[in-house]
């Protein structure tokens, strides 16, 4: 229904958090972080090719919702919940470079 320019913007901020996910995980020091912050951008990117690729009939469709555009209690939460753990992660990180460690 958004077309050509609307399924393209979608990515585009699907493809921006998840390179802010890796921004935040390569900037933070702690090593925990560092693979949380890799791993839960890299389940947000692994959440959309799989969709992606099912609608588009380059591999077998899932059972897996579209973050976000999916209708769902727990899908919805979760995907939240990863979200909040990134800006949590990126904020630290920042914090570190500004000299204002928050724990």
């Amino acid at each position: 229904e958004l077309g050509l320019v609307g399924l393209s913007a979608i990515f585009l901020l699907y493809a921006l958090l998840v390179e802010r996910g890796y921004r935040a995980g390569l900037a933070v020091r702690d090593p925990f972080g560092r693979l949380l912050a890799i791993g839960l951008a890299s389940i947000m990117a692994l959440q959309v090719f799989v969709i992606a690729g099912g609608v588009t009939g380059l591999i077998p469709l899932t059972g897996m919702a579209m973050p976000f555009l999916a209708q769902g209690g727990s899908s919805v939460v979760t995907n939240w919940i990863i979200v909040a753990l990134l800006i949590r992660i990126s904020d630290s990180a920042r914090g570190q470079y500004d000299g204002t460690e928050t724990s």
